[in-house]
C-alpha cells in the first residue's frame, strides 16, 4: 500500500482519557508490541484506533493478524476479508489471509489469496513462496517448483524458498539436488534448525551417515528440545548397529514428546535388537496405544511375539501389521497384504 494509504486522519485516546495520539502513533505503537510477542497489547490499541475509524484498513487488517496468531482463525478470515473489502489491493493482507487459511487447511482459498497477493505485487517474493508450499500440500509438485524459483529469482538469497523447494525436491527423490538446496539455505541462514534436520534425513537416504549424524547433531546444537531431529539421530546410530546411542537418542525424544508414537516404535525396534524382547513389547505397545493403525508397530510386535514363543498372539498382531498370514509345510509362511 502507498504510505497515504497507510495514514488516517482520526485520531484515537487512551481508555482513562489522556493525551490524545494520531492514528499513526498508535499504529507504530501496535507494530511495536506485535514484534514484541505482546498480542493482547498490540489487539487493545488496534482496537482503539477501529473505535475512531472502524475502516481503517491496516488496524482491521493486524488485528486479523493478531487473532491468528491467537488462536482465533475465523475472527482473523473476517477482519481481514473486511480490510480487502475496503481496500481490494492490499497485497499484504491477501498474503496474510492465504497464512490464516493455510493454518485452517483451506488450501484452494489460500492458493486464491497468494494469487492475488502476487497479480497487484509481481514482485512480492514471500508470497510466491506461501504460494509454492499452498500447492505442494495440494500435491502440485511441479507448480510448486515453478513458485519457489520465481521467488529466489526476485530474491535470490531466500533462505525460505531454497529450503521449500528442497523439500519438494526430496518429495521426487532427487536428493541430491535438495541437498544442495539445504546446503544454500544454511549458508544464507545457518542456524535454520528445521533445514540441518532434513538435511540429515536426505544424507541418511544418499548413504552419508556420518555427514548424517553431523546434520541432526548441528539441529540439536541449535534446538536441544527438537525431538523430531533425536529420533532421526537414533535411526542413524541404529543403522550404524550402534544400538545403545540410538536407545538413548529414541529416549531423549520421548522426555520431550511422550506421545511420539514413532520414537516408541523405534526404540521398540532397537530394544528387539538388542533382544531385549519384554522391553520392545512395551514400546510398541506404547505406539499403538497412540496410534492405533500403526501397521509397522504392530507387525513388529507380533515378530517379537513370535520370537519369545507366543505364537497366537504373535500370528495375530503380524496379521494385523503385515497382511493375512497362512503357513503351508512345504512353502513356509507367506503374507497377503491387509489393512488395518
Amino acid at each position: 500500500m502507498s504510505e497515504k494509504d497507510l495514514k488516517s486522519k482520526q485520531s484515537t485516546s487512551s481508555p482513562s482519557g489522556q493525551q490524545r495520539i494520531s492514528a499513526d502513533k498508535a499504529l507504530a505503537i501496535a507494530e511495536q508490541h506485535l514484534s514484541a510477542g505482546r498480542l493482547s497489547d498490540a489487539a487493545n490499541v488496534y482496537q482503539l484506533v477501529l473505535q475512531s475509524d472502524p475502516t481503517q484498513v491496516v488496524a482491521l487488517h493486524f488485528l486479523g493478524v493478531v487473532a491468528h496468531q491467537m488462536g482465533r482463525s475465523e475472527t482473523a478470515v473476517d477482519l481481514i476479508k473486511n480490510a480487502l473489502t475496503i481496500a481490494p489491493d492490499y497485497f499484504a493482507a491477501h498474503n496474510n489471509l492465504g497464512n490464516v487459511y493455510i493454518e485452517l487447511g483451506e488450501l484452494d482459498e489460500a492458493v486464491a489469496c497468494y494469487r492475488e497477493a502476487v497479480a497487484v505485487k509481481p514482485d512480492f517474493f514471500s508470497a510466491y513462496n506461501n504460494l509454492g508450499t499452498a500447492l505442494q500440500k495440494l500435491g502440485k509438485k511441479d507448480e510448486a517448483i515453478s513458485n519457489y524459483q520465481k521467488a529466489l529469482s526476485i530474491q535470490p538469497e531466500y533462505a525460505d524458498a531454497h529450503y521449500n523447494l528442497g523439500n519438494v525436491l526430496f518429495e521426487q527423490g532427487k536428493l541430491d539436488e535438495a541437498v544442495a538446496r539445504y546446503r544454500k539455505a544454511l549458508a544464507i541462514s545457518p542456524n535454520l534448525a528445521d533445514v540441518h534436520n532434513n538435511l540429515g534425513t536426505a544424507l541418511k537416504k544418499l548413504g552419508k551417515m556420518d555427514e548424517s549424524i553431523a546434520s541432526y547433531s548441528k539441529a540439536l546444537t541449535i534446538q536441544p528440545q527438537f525431538s523430531e531431529a533425536h529420533n532421526n539421530l537414533g535411526t542413524v546410530f541404529q543403522k550404524l548397529g550402534r544400538l545403545d546411542a540410538a536407545n538413548a537418542s529414541y529416549r531423549e525424544a520421548l522426555k520431550l514428546n511422550s506421545k511420539f508414537a514413532d520414537a516408541h516404535c523405534n526404540l521398540g525396534s532397537a530394544l528387539w535388537a538388542q533382544r531385549r524382547f519384554e522391553e520392545a513389547v512395551a514400546s510398541y505397545h506404547e505406539a499403538l496405544a497412540i496410534k492405533p493403525n500403526f501397521p509397522e508397530a504392530a507387525g513388529s510386535l507380533g515378530s517379537v511375539l513370535l520370537a519369545m514363543g507366543k505364537l497366537k498372539e504373535g500370528l495375530a498382531m503380524e496379521q494385523t501389521g503385515f497382511g493375512i498370514i497362512s503357513f503351508d509345510l512345504e512353502r513356509g509362511v507367506s503374507t497377503n497384504s491387509g489393512s488395518m
